[in-house]
């Protein structure tokens, strides 16, 4: 398939900006009266929250990258980094309510990367990480 499907687009584009102001609130979390009052209630220190936050960044636009140029691995690291990002928010999240909503959007998401147009975009069908013709 040589055109991406709109919905890929959506959810690529999302993903960025999400991250985005992701990043935005890892900077800032810790002057922040809020989310350092939310911080005392968690299980994990201020700078585990900004590492594993960064790092979500990082790996969730290497997904975005991989989802708007067509990369079957792209899909497939959004939904194991998704279920990990699941259990580590279950651990450290004091509001267990908001993971459910997380997990709604990851479900949703995943659905649309794995839709018969997303497997014709990504050339590829499942779990596979390569294509299936070059």
């Amino acid at each position: 398939m040589e055109k991406r499907p709109l919905s890929l687009t959506i959810i690529g584009w999302l993903l960025i900006v999400l991250t985005l102001f992701g990043l935005y609130s890892i900077l800032t979390m810790g002057s922040n009266p809020m989310a350092v009052k939310m911080l005392a209630q968690m299980h994990v220190t201020l700078l585990f929250q900004q590492v594993w936050g960064t790092i979500n960044c990082v790996i969730t636009l290497i997904c975005a990258y991989g989802i708007l140029k067509g990369l079957p691995w792209s899909r497939v690291l959004y939904l194991v980094w998704g279920v990990i990002g699941m259990g580590v928010a279950f651990y450290t999240s004091p509001i267990k309510s908001l993971i459910v909503f997380s997990i709604i959007i990851l479900v949703v998401i995943c659905a649309f990367l794995w839709t018969n147009n997303a497997n014709d975009w990504f050339s590829a069908r499942g779990l596979m990480l390569k294509r299936e013709r070059n």
